[in-house]
């Protein structure tokens, strides 16, 4: 609004100044006594008030350039304040500009992200190996050097057993070889769980390992923590995509926890502009419920500033 009110400004004064100069022309030249001093030094009048005319237009042109063009000096200075360590841009009042503030705040946050996602997931792999495989290694070591062989073993085995986990936290090998219901499937039986499988829409290939990783994290806490036996695992695909799974354990007691696992499926969603829920499930257990858009809908969002709309 304030640079349309600049432009008709400019574009009035830039109207009214020669109309003005061509009146007073006029007026010189219809008034007897002024007319016999314009004609005596109209070369110099005319220069005069060509001059005024020329200051007066281009003077506001200036005050117009310089008022479009500080919002974006406004935002030149908060770039190289960014480059200096700040930790985002604030409005610089002016629309354009400011959307181009929102979108790279909103790249900001998903470095941010990106970068916590990150530190999440080597922590979380190297916990895993630290309180699994090294300290089963630990003991075999110790159990050999007191001789104890058949300690030993047993302890490597379990070192054995938690690198493979590890490993199959990082690649899980049931996607390579089967379709992503019977690889869920697999899943639960590793697991210890019955599970069941319901597929609505059309799955794009890129989506598997996402929906694989939610699931498995939800089918793990609901045998670890909730004591599960069952679990159902709902799967829907259209503008975006819908996971939710559902127990039939212990639920939830008290407040629910933020452990790491979660922590890392929130990160992993926020860089994809979705969302995570965890609620109490109508079969007594919980229930855990992840939604992202799909990808072309991700960057037609992003390219327009418009937030993320949910299903």
């Amino acid at each position: 609004m304030r640079v349309r009110r600049v432009i008709l400004a400019v574009a009035l004064v830039a109207y009214l100044v020669p109309l003005l100069v061509g009146f007073w022309l006029l007026a010189f030249r219809e008034v007897p006594t002024l007319s016999s001093v314009y004609y005596r030094y109209h070369y110099l009048f005319d220069v005069a008030f060509t001059a005024l005319a020329g200051m007066a237009t281009g003077g506001t042109a200036y005050l117009m350039l310089r008022s479009l063009l500080a919002p974006w000096a406004r935002l030149e200075e908060q770039l190289q304040a960014l480059i200096r360590g700040k930790g985002r841009l604030e409005a610089v009042g002016e629309e354009h500009a400011d959307r181009v503030v929102e979108r790279i705040n909103r790249l900001l946050e998903l470095q941010r992200d990106f970068q916590e996602l990150e530190e999440l997931s080597k922590n979380a792999v190297a916990q895993e190996i630290h309180d699994g495989a090294v300290q089963n290694l630990i003991a075999a070591r110790w159990a050999l050097r007191q001789g104890r062989l058949a300690e030993a073993d047993r302890a490597i085995a379990d070192a054995e057993v938690a690198l493979r986990r590890a490993i199959q936290r990082l690649a899980p090998p049931e996607l390579a070889h089967l379709p992503l219901p019977e690889a869920i499937k697999e899943l639960g039986r590793r697991t210890g769980l019955r599970v069941s499988v319901e597929v609505r829409g059309t799955l794009p290939e890129s989506e598997r390992l996402e929906v694989y990783r939610i699931v498995q994290h939800a089918l793990e806490n609901a045998r670890r923590h909730g004591r599960a036996e069952r679990a159902w695992v709902g799967i829907e695909a259209g503008d975006g995509v819908r996971v939710w799974v559902e127990d039939d354990g212990r639920g939830l007691t008290g407040t629910p926890g933020e452990g790491q696992g979660l922590g890392i499926l929130r990160a992993r969603l926020r860089l994809r502009g979705g969302r995570l829920e965890l609620a109490a499930g109508v079969r007594g257990g919980a229930r855990l419920t992840a939604w992202w858009p799909l990808k072309e809908r991700r960057d037609a969002n992003l390219g327009s500033g418009r937030p993320y709309a949910g299903a």
